[in-house]
């Protein structure tokens, strides 16, 4: 008879899992032994909320719940930032921690917390382990963090309970059903996309999990109107389509909001109130098209088609007939939007670094960008070709997010290459994971953007007449740092150094830091 932590162990092996991410504690050695044994591979992190992290950024790659392991007390709540990030960005993921043992949470305090309370705002569900449900508990969690809208769910095991026999059912894996679009409600779309003048579709994650790139380049291409994706569908239309219209909520979002205020109808293809940074501000009637309902209400739609966005939105290219936008319209719009992306600065701007790293990356490259101001930035001026290769932290924007999801890309699509597009204080926070990387063995470049100051704020207390303030720090030598931690260090100043290093970091077995040292000044135009 297995023991809990044993069938746990078995049940995840079973679902297909090879990584399990974490930082260990005596509560959780039972499990991390059953692991070893089923051949799942337990990846040691530096800090909890890295290995949360790199499991949510493995459910966005793979649709396939990522796992992630700590113990109780400190190591639980370390892991709770990266499980609200997965729960904001709609991650699959189980997250899995210790807790004491049954007998002693009455009266204990020390590292005692009610976990299920403190995870249950940010999960699906956050479910207690015991000796009769341990395979039911992982078999459901599976299941509703694949279910729309896919999220973390929670595991709470008492380390007295790991020990124990198992004496429950075992139903086996079952993931979530994204479904089908219902047909009257397709129709109703249909004659309202055929008497639009100017339809402009606004393509959000859920057409990423659908898998609709395809069906949503043809429906595009046949109405002949112009896409705007959110940060997180980035590439799930290829942005060097002549109908790619932007990227909502970045950097030129004047110019993309201004083209979304001409159009006459919306198509919300599997849009997400979770994935908008700024309040919804547009008049123009919505189609809302999703797996799920327009249960957000965060606009009023004419017409909801509920089911696999794919599905319905070949059925409404089926029956498409040519939009009347006005000839050069899409193309003058393009041209403003990168006139409003030229850096003026006199250093290296971070948009050239951008640019040179898009550049030499391959067409199907990843890049994993950490949140600041770059962020804001690198979400319009990266142009991606592909869905799941733009990776980024949304919902919650939490820095020190891109070097794990950087890892989490290498481990789960080795064929493609990667790189981290990182700033200097978002690796401040989590510089240990250098030593992760190389121990992985990953070929990685991750280009760090120094600059000395958390610019996004600074810029904020700039704008508001403010003195800057508690925003400039001093930063280590990057690029001397990286060897001691096993990986190549460079340090680039303009351009073409950065266009070798990058490419010499592609070619380079390992992990490679590239210094990149920017003028901060462009962010906010030179000024």
């Amino acid at each position: 008879m297995s023991t809990v932590a044993e069938t746990i162990a078995q049940t995840l092996a079973q679902a297909g899992v090879r990584y399990v991410f974490g930082h260990p504690g005596g509560e959780v050695a039972h499990l991390i032994e059953g692991l070893r044994r089923q051949g799942v591979s337990f990846v040691l992190t530096r800090h909890e909320a890295t290995a949360a992290f790199m499991a949510a950024s493995w459910g966005e790659l793979s649709g396939q719940p990522g796992v992630c392991l700590s113990t109780l007390g400190p190591g639980a709540t370390n892991l709770l930032s990266g499980v609200a990030h997965a729960y904001l960005d709609r991650c699959p993921m189980v997250a899995i921690t210790a807790q004491l043992a049954t007998d002693r949470q009455i009266r204990a305090t020390h590292q005692h917390l009610d976990l299920t309370r403190l995870f249950g705002p940010v999960t699906k569900a956050s479910i207690k382990v015991a000796a009769n449900n341990a395979a039911s508990a992982v078999e459901h969690a599976f299941y509703l963090a694949t279910t729309e809208r896919p999220g973390p769910v929670h595991l709470e095991i008492p380390s007295d309970v790991a020990t124990q026999a198992h004496v429950g059912p075992t139903r086996g894996i079952r993931f979530g059903n994204l479904g089908n679009a219902t047909a009257p409600a397709v129709g109703d779309a249909a004659r309202m996309l055929q008497t639009a003048r100017r339809p402009i579709i606004l393509a959000g994650i859920g057409a990423v999990r659908c898998d609709a790139a395809g069906q949503l380049r043809a429906l595009a291409e046949a109405l002949g109107a112009p896409v705007v994706t959110t940060p997180k569908a980035k590439g799930i239309f290829p942005e060097d389509n002549p109908l790619a219209a932007g990227v909502m909520d970045m950097t030129g979002e004047g110019v993309v909001n201004e083209l979304i205020h001409e159009s006459d109808l919306l198509l919300a293809a599997g849009f997400d109130v979770v994935e908008l940074i700024k309040p919804w501000a547009f008049r123009a009637p919505v189609i809302h098209l999703d797996a799920v309902p327009n249960v957000d209400q965060l606009y009023e739609a004419q017409t909801e088609v509920v089911g696999n966005v794919a599905t319905a939105l070949r059925q409404l290219a089926d029956r498409a007939s040519r939009a009347e936008w006005p000839v050069g319209r899409i193309a003058d719009h393009r041209r403003r939007l990168r006139a409003a992306l030229e850096p003026r600065s006199e250093g290296m701007a971070p948009h050239v670094v951008m640019t040179v790293v898009r550049e030499v990356l391959p067409r199907n490259g990843i890049v994993a960008s950490d949140v600041g101001a770059h962020k804001i930035l690198l979400g319009q001026v990266w142009t991606a070709y592909e869905p799941r290769t733009y990776l980024v932290s949304n919902g919650i924007s939490s820095m020190g997010t891109g070097l794990p999801a950087a890892l989490a890309a290498r481990l789960c699509r080795p064929d493609r290459p990667a790189v981290a597009i990182v700033g200097d204080g978002g690796l401040g926070m989590y510089l240990g994971e250098l030593e992760t990387a190389v121990r992985l063995g990953v070929s990685l470049p991750i280009v760090v953007l120094v600059d000395g100051s958390l610019s996004l704020i600074k810029l904020g207390q700039v704008q508001r007449g403010y003195q800057p303030s508690g925003v400039d720090f001093a930063n280590p030598r990057f690029a001397e740092l990286a060897g001691c931690f096993g990986a190549t260090g460079v340090r680039v100043e303009t351009p073409d150094q950065t266009r070798d290093a990058v490419a010499a970091a592609l070619e380079r077995r390992g992990v490679t830091l590239i210094e990149a040292v920017v003028d901060a000044r462009a962010y906010s135009g030179g000024e």
